[in-house]
């Protein structure tokens, strides 16, 4: 996925400054795509070279000047554009399966206790996914008038609570196996 990509997205809904869109990220795109707040704003100047945003300085009364951005016809083009790709297969990196894979060279309380936090993880955001995100997404349906859009963000979020469920079945799976292994 790509960064700017996510962010010409976000921008379509309405303009927004860096921050505005950093917390707009962790709401929606985080969830499956991270990235910090100065990755954000160096990104947000990399499409302004480009031509894909502009931005303008709102001057505020005892507060600091913000720096509001809109999507150019240019960066709509381009984000009509990425989103008509082919999408491939991403890299998936998961640090756990590296361990699983050499678990064998590490003591078995300590393999168990990595997949018993791994499954805690798992739960964690599987609960997060079936309580805390459909209010977020309802809010900004309302809050952005993209009601239609809701029922797209709606099938990313069932893939993460599908993913979530995975993960805690296979968790369960691999303890069964260590135990009857003794």
């Amino acid at each position: 996925m790509s960064l700017p990509h996510a962010l010409l997205g976000l921008i379509t809904y309405r303009p927004a400054t860096g921050y505005d869109l950093g917390r707009a990220f962790k709401r929606s795109v985080h969830f499956f795509w991270n990235a910090t707040l100065p990755q954000i704003y160096r990104t947000l100047n990399q499409m302004e070279t480009k031509g894909w945003v502009t931005s303008t300085v709102e001057h505020q009364e005892g507060k600091p000047s913000r720096k509001v951005y809109l999507v150019t016809e240019a960066g709509q083009t381009e984000l009509v554009r990425w989103l008509a790709e082919p999408t491939g297969w991403g890299e998936p990196r998961l640090p756990l399966l590296v361990k699983v894979f050499f678990g064998n060279k590490m003591p078995r309380e300590q393999f168990v206790e990595q997949i018993r936090q791994y499954r805690s993880l798992c739960v964690g955001l599987l609960r997060k996914y079936e309580e805390e995100v459909p209010p977020v997404i309802e809010h900004y349906s309302r809050m952005t008038g993209a009601v239609e859009d809701a029922r797209f963000w709606g099938l990313t979020l069932d893939f993460g609570k599908r993913q979530a469920r995975t993960g805690i079945d296979w968790c369960d799976a691999a303890l069964e196996e260590i135990e009857r292994e003794g």
